[in-house]
């Protein structure tokens, strides 16, 4: 479903929230989708040969949560399996960005780490974004800003848009990103947005 939101603009991009810690050939999780059209996301869904039942919760705006059960196929059973091992924990959300990207923040050991990163399917391409100490709930997580709206965030601290007084201004962000300056605007306000739930908590 990952390649059906990157092939329509109707979708921003889907967060998982939530899966069954026991998984085997089949899987249960709870998605956040971004985006507009929930009939053709259903009907996706619908012609989806893996996916064997799901349920729809409509949600205010342009988002919906969705709950599905699913068999996983060998790519995706390996690829889950990489990083859902015992010395691991994964942070929610996992972000599926309308982009083709995939975010996951991942709690553990150096060799943890490495094994996972060793284990994945080959043919994907790999970021290690950053490693840094873990700092508990309530702190902020890079892995809930999209791949474009962290890359915004970066543009906006290195053009000085964040410093006292500001020193740059959201066209700087969007011609760093080659975008308009109302999706720059946009970008900037999303990853806000995100970043001051993430600090106290919120949804």
């Amino acid at each position: 479903m990952h390649e059906f939101v990157v092939d329509h603009e109707a979708f921003e991009r889907t967060e998982l929230h939530h899966w069954n810690p026991t998984v085997t050939d089949r899987n249960t999780i709870v998605f956040e989708v971004v985006g507009s059209d929930i009939e053709a996301y259903e009907a996706a869904l619908a012609e989806t040969e893996r996916i064997r039942s799901y349920e729809v919760s409509q949600l205010p705006g342009d988002s919906f949560f969705i709950v599905v059960n699913e068999r996983l196929d060998a790519a995706g059973a390996r690829q889950t399996a990489a990083v859902t091992r015992g010395d691991l924990i994964v942070v929610p959300p996992v972000v599926f960005d309308g982009d083709g990207t995939v975010s996951v923040t991942l709690v553990g050991t150096d060799d943890a780490l490495q094994s996972a990163v060793e284990e994945l399917p080959e043919g994907r391409g790999l970021e290690v974004v950053r490693v840094r100490e873990y700092t508990g709930p309530g702190s902020v997580s890079a892995g809930s800003l999209s791949p474009r709206q962290r890359e915004a965030v970066e543009a906006a601290v290195d053009c000085g848009y964040y410093r006292e007084p500001r020193t740059g201004a959201v066209a700087d962000v969007a011609a760093r990103l080659d975008c308009s300056t109302s999706t720059a605007a946009e970008h900037l306000r999303k990853a806000e947005m995100k970043v001051m739930a993430d600090l106290v908590g919120g949804p």
